[in-house]
């Protein structure tokens, strides 16, 4: 009897270590997908400031040239 809980129990322990590990794969490629979406956002507000900063840039200068 002890033998056989003892198996059951080592078979749920398995179980969950398996479970664990999957969820913790899981977590980690959803937070890898997520990381590449922030980095695209990132990207596209750095071209917009970049844009940005030239406009400023010209609208500066066109005023300094005529006031």
């Amino acid at each position: 009897m002890k033998k056989q809980f003892s198996k059951k129990q080592s078979n749920q322990d398995e179980d969950y270590v398996k479970r664990s590990q999957a969820e913790m794969q899981r977590r980690f490629v959803d937070l890898q997908f997520k990381r590449s979406e922030l980095e695209k956002q990132l990207k596209l507000v750095n071209e917009v400031l970049f844009s940005l900063g030239r406009e400023m840039e010209e609208h500066f200068s066109y005023n300094q040239l005529y006031k």
